[in-house]
């Protein structure tokens, strides 16, 4: 067994990646929003929803299912350069962190 430990991170590195997955969880989610806004603009047009509920026309909830995975990306992107650099940050205060690796052949 051998120890490592995780002394740093490349920021921008870091950021490409989780902005890159917050992406995808992005369109993943983004249709999910045009079926809850087209039930929510439906339900308010044949008059089935309560008053608290205003209605949403529809290029807001496209605009919002486009733009979507590109606000979570870049959202990913600037949360990922944050954390590597406290991460970092804090690793050099702690030692950062220790992984124990098994070879296995």
């Amino acid at each position: 067994m051998k120890k490592y430990r995780l002394l740093q991170i490349p920021p921008i590195r870091f950021g490409i990646v989780l902005g890159l997955i917050n992406g995808v969880v992005g369109m993943i989610v983004a249709p999910l929003f045009l079926i809850t806004l087209g039930i929510a603009f439906t339900a308010e047009q044949t008059g089935h929803a309560p008053g608290f509920f205003p209605a949403v026309p529809w290029f807001l909830a496209g605009g919002l299912a486009v733009f979507t995975p590109v606000i979570n990306l870049l959202g990913g992107f600037l949360a990922g350069v944050l954390i590597a650099m406290v991460y970092n940050f804090a690793a050099r205060w702690t030692g950062g962190i220790e992984i124990v690796l098994d070879e296995k052949h």
